[in-house]
């Protein structure tokens, strides 16, 4: 059996999925899965997943990546062809997350250009530079036009945390995480990153303030934080500290094209 992970969060970046499995020699092809909505809800225990010293000594653990099933919602990412080993591999990382399977019906490729949603016009799939996911994608036209399609052969799966639980102050988004994301973004394209932006919800979430402070002198918003700007001194594990210095003020310009009230609330991590 073919098997593809529809990776949403991390495992955009291809430098992030090579740590898992340097083996992995397929390209990552982007993608769009309907009726999966993304959203910051996964719960991390902080383990092996962060760095941390004592001044953090309040973060319990993290918030990444997570999803639900939503009908009528979409969610872009990329379809990643992997063997029985980095399948494996793969799961050992995703701790916490269950691997689902994904109707292919649900299943269809990325496409930028205008006039392109038509899911059978051949320019969207030669445009496909992954062949195994082209299989992946004509089965799936198949399907949403016959229903009689023989899917015993491919597998595409996404990981779906265990636990759905909103940021907090103990439970932080981590910028070093996000960067890692955008940047998997930015290599397929800036329209593909502002699509990852607006179809992620969850970015801020109402409580208490715990032993951060904020980047804004708004004594309004000083009363909480989900989202910390850890750039400076990362505590996501596979964390690329000279990228996000580099790149961080781009991103975050981004982030402030559809995000501007959580991106204001965002604070700096001691």
């Amino acid at each position: 059996m073919k098997h593809f992970i529809f990776g949403y969060g991390s495992l955009i970046c291809p430098q992030s999925r090579s740590v898992t499995a340097p083996t992995l020699k397929s390209i990552a092809e982007p993608v769009i899965i309907n009726h999966i909505e993304r959203i910051w809800s996964a719960r991390v225990l902080k383990g092996n997943s962060l760095v941390l010293d004592k001044n953090r000594e309040h973060i319990r653990g993290w918030t990444p990546m997570g999803i639900r099933k939503r009908q009528g919602a979409s969610c872009n990412g990329v379809l990643i062809h992997v063997d029985d080993e980095e399948l494996e591999r793969f799961d050992i990382r995703e701790e916490g997350y269950k691997r689902h399977r994904i109707d292919l019906i649900d299943v269809y490729p990325h496409c930028e250009s205008a006039g392109c949603n038509s899911v059978t016009d051949d320019l969207v799939l030669n445009a496909v530079r992954c062949p195994e996911c082209n299989i992946v994608f004509e089965k799936a036209h198949k399907k949403r036009s016959a229903n009689d399609v023989d899917e015993s052969d491919i597998a595409v799966w996404v990981y779906i945390q265990n636990e759905e639980s909103k940021p907090n102050p103990s439970f932080p988004i981590t910028q070093s995480y996000v960067d890692i994301i955008m940047r998997g973004c930015l290599t397929v394209s800036k329209e593909f990153a502002r699509k990852f932006l607006q179809t992620t919800h969850g970015w801020w979430n109402d409580g208490e303030l715990d032993g951060i402070r904020r980047n804004t002198n708004d004594e309004g918003a000083r009363q909480h934080h989900t989202w910390v700007d850890d750039r400076q001194s990362p505590m996501y594990v596979r964390a690329d500290s000279d990228f996000s210095i580099e790149h961080g003020d781009a991103i975050d310009r981004l982030i402030e094209e559809h995000h501007p009230h959580a991106l204001e609330k965002r604070v700096i991590s001691m």
